[in-house]
């Protein structure tokens, strides 16, 4: 955009300095007419000179004669006259350079008008201010500080920059200012209000702004996050948090096991496998704990070597379907106990307490994949029924290789 300003602004100023520069015409005509100006005043000077001389007048009618004729040798009849001959001669609205500079003044006034439509006089302020993503708060405070001067400055004349507004979301984040934070990533959601790294980071400057205490309107944004990102690790566990301060183990489990579809980082797993265990715990002690199957995963002999993957345990109709509940570990935590109940169910209105009959299937997967492929090491149990109650269940799974 700016270039293509400048590109406009510059075809105006060769416009306007063309006529200046290059009209070699006008040049020659000139010099002709300094030429024939001169030898009228050489002729008017030897008619002067020709009175003053003591001569009878019949010679000095021959003699003005002779000079007149060497003026029309030397520039006769057809010496161009300024005014005809000149290029800029005529009517003064389409002489050339005339032409030129009112070229060049639409140019001047399209290039302002089409920088002010799509561009604006300030931007260049802000070029760069994406950096922002990935200076460091402890080693780039100055850097961080000074764009949030700049952007600050920027949006007062440009309130409606979506982009800037995030930008400046996250230097106040990084700083450590929470409440600007929160309300910069607000000015943002309202002119992008379907982008959810917006929800995100609004749902993060809120959540450490009132120190993990999730309102109304964060709920609602963790929703939203959710409905595109059903498996986002940190929305899931700002839930789960909350969840535990507000002494609901029940949703705190659901959603910490959620967290660890996609977990990948080996402390966060351990940690969160731990939680879990003592949530269950607490879970259990409440009363509150309905129908479930509990089930021991290990291998089936302690020789064999754990094949790197991930361990899925599905409670599912017999012979195979749509699952009711899921848990899945990754191998290097063999042995380890999950719990199957209503917390891990799949879906709502399939619980695994509302089962007629299900089978538990333990499968080893060693690409990570949940759909089954030969070579997996896998475990299926016998037919099992809730039947309505509340006692829980114990199955010993012992994966074995494929035959």
């Amino acid at each position: 955009m700016i270039g293509l300003f400048f590109l406009l602004a510059l075809l105006a100023l060769l416009c306007v300095l063309a006529p200046a520069v290059w009209s070699p015409r006008r040049s020659e005509i000139s010099g002709l007419a300094d030429a024939a100006e001169s030898s009228r005043l050489w002729y008017q000077q030897r008619l002067e000179a020709l009175a003053a001389e003591e001569i009878d007048s019949a010679q000095r009618a021959e003699l003005a004669d002779e000079l007149a004729t060497v003026l029309l040798a030397e520039y006769p009849d057809e010496l161009p006259d300024a005014d005809a001959a000149s290029p800029v001669s005529g009517s003064g609205r389409f002489r050339p350079a005339n032409v030129l500079l009112l070229l060049g003044t639409c140019l001047v006034i399209l290039a302002v008008g089409l920088y002010a439509q799509l561009g604006s006089y300030g931007a260049t302020k802000i070029q760069g201010a994406q950096e922002i993503l990935a200076l460091d708060p402890e080693d780039n405070g100055d850097a961080l500080r000074n764009w949030q001067s700049r952007l600050g400055e920027w949006l007062v004349s440009e309130p409606q920059d979506a982009q800037s507004w995030y930008l400046l979301g996250h230097a106040h984040l990084k700083l450590g200012e929470f409440s600007l934070a929160s309300s910069a990533f607000q000015q943002a959601h309202e002119f992008a209000d379907s982008d959810v790294s917006v929800k995100f980071y609004w749902l993060q400057a809120r959540y450490l702004e009132k120190q993990g205490v999730l309102d109304k309107l964060s709920r609602r944004l963790a929703e939203d996050i959710l409905a595109v990102d059903s498996n986002n690790p940190q929305v899931l566990e700002m839930l789960a948090v909350a969840a535990i301060s507000e002494g609901d183990a029940a949703l705190a489990i659901t959603m910490l096991n959620r967290t660890l579809n996609s977990e990948q980082r080996p402390e966060r797993i351990q940690a969160t496998v731990d939680a879990l265990g003592a949530l269950r715990s607490a879970y259990a002690q409440q009363g509150a704990a309905a129908f479930g199957v509990e089930v021991n995963v290990a291998m089936l002999s302690s020789d064999d070597k754990t094949p790197t993957g991930v361990v899925f345990v599905v409670a599912r109709p017999v012979g195979g379907g749509m699952p009711y509940a899921v848990v899945r570990r990754p191998s290097w935590l063999l042995p380890f106990s999950v719990t199957l109940d209503d917390l891990v169910s799949m879906s709502g209105t399939r619980l695994l307490s509302q089962a007629d009959g299900f089978e538990v299937l333990v499968r080893l997967s060693t690409n990570g994949l949940a759909q089954g492929e030969a070579g997996d090491w896998q475990w299926i149990s016998q037919p099992l029924t809730s039947g309505g109650s509340a006692k829980r269940q114990r199955l010993q799974a012992r994966l074995s290789p494929p035959i």
